[in-house]
């Protein structure tokens, strides 16, 4: 989960910066929040689902699950009722979630590889 959100904040900080350069600060706040609303998500999603396989707390991690999208509407709305708002922009900013999601898997696609490859290695090498 690190190093998605990792990734996420890096690139939220550097497209903010190239939208506010390319276009209007107006349109790099709402990219910015539009980033920090799905990376919030993901980051108490990560937590419940930590809550329901560590400590069994299914019931807890379900309410957790519900008020945070209740929350996160709430927040929605009242970023949407902002001078400063662009819809546009904001869904730039959620959707940018997805090369973070993108660069997990790859990052994972590969490791795995690696991990096959080297038992593969040592498999062959203990075989002769």
């Amino acid at each position: 989960m690190t190093p998605v959100i990792l990734f996420q904040t890096s690139l939220t900080a550097i497209a903010a910066a190239f939208v506010a350069q390319a276009t209007s600060t107006h349109h790099a706040i709402s990219f910015v929040a539009g980033s920090l609303i799905i990376l919030l998500s993901f980051w108490l999603l990560g937590w419940a689902w930590g809550l329901i396989f560590k400590k069994k707390l299914v019931a807890l991690a379900i309410g957790i699950i519900v008020f945070k999208y209740a929350i996160l509407g709430i927040i929605i709305f009242k970023i949407g009722n902002q001078y400063w708002f662009k819809p546009l922009w904001f869904a730039f900013g959620v959707a940018s979630f997805i090369f973070a999601a993108l660069f997990y898997a790859i990052r994972e696609a590969r490791r795995a590889e690696n991990k096959a490859s080297d038992f593969r290695s040592k498999s062959n090498s203990e075989a002769r």
